[in-house]
């Protein structure tokens, strides 16, 4: 692995393979490790830079609020810093809403985006509760559960300034309370290309899902079935190809 200064922070990030360049990112609170099934499979067809987000993993933070724009704007810094031109993205939940801001303020700097579990607004976009799938003992959002506070364990264990990570913790939630705010008039003057995914059990709802695949002018839809936010770690082969 390999860091960059970019705009007020230092960027974790380990390249693989060789190609079009790939940018790989995962989703709040996580880690590079998030990808164990990705990036062995991506690398033999892309150059993959998977990166370490913002306060998060081996990156560092700073005293600005974390916003899905300030970490799209880290990726276009880091974008330009290694001289990569432009790149496809690869979002997982967070990770495609950066790459939705990134497609949205850096075009330039964009091939292609996958957003897997993506949400484009705070605005109706949880799955409700119901009997069979998103009940709390469903085993689909245990297993959600588990995986998250794992990845949360992990990714903070490697995180450089430990004594920060209550601030981080609260910054990481405040993000998802208040951020994204597109509207689909905004996500409609995104003329990039975009593979929207989500599982069929996803925490994201399904109507806010084709909302934002409806609202984007160059997307493209897959709902996997029997699967739920999880789904690259549940249905791998079948994500990356």
């Amino acid at each position: 692995g390999s860091y960059a200064d970019v705009n007020d922070i230092r960027i974790y990030y380990e390249i693989y393979g060789e190609g079009e360049p790939l940018l790989l990112l995962h989703g709040n609170g996580g880690s590079i490790g998030n990808f164990i099934y990705e990036i062995p499979g991506l690398s033999g067809h892309f150059k993959v830079i998977a990166v370490d987000s913002r306060a998060q993993g081996r990156s560092s933070d700073s005293d600005q609020e974390i916003t899905y724009a300030l970490m799209a704007s880290d990726m276009a810094a880091l974008i330009d810093k290694l001289g990569l031109g432009k790149v496809n993205v690869v979002g997982w939940s967070d990770g495609g809403n950066i790459g939705l801001e990134l497609a949205y303020a850096h075009p330039e700097k964009v091939l292609k985006v996958v957003t897997i579990g993506a949400n484009y607004s705070i605005e109706n976009w949880m799955a409700p509760p119901d009997s069979t799938v998103m009940a709390p003992d469903d085993p689909l959002i245990l297993k959600i559960s588990e995986f998250m506070k794992k990845a949360g364990e992990n990714a903070q264990s490697l995180t450089p300034d430990t004594a920060r990570i209550p601030v981080i913790r609260q910054k990481l939630d405040n993000l998802m309370a208040k951020y994204p705010n597109f509207t689909p008039e905004q996500l409609n003057t995104i003329n990039v290309p975009l593979l929207v995914i989500a599982g069929d059990h996803d925490m994201i709802s399904l109507d806010h899902t084709i909302s934002l695949y409806r609202s984007l002018p160059m997307a493209q839809l897959f709902i996997v079935p029997h699967a739920s936010h999880l789904v690259p770690l549940e249905n791998p082969d079948l994500i990356n190809r």
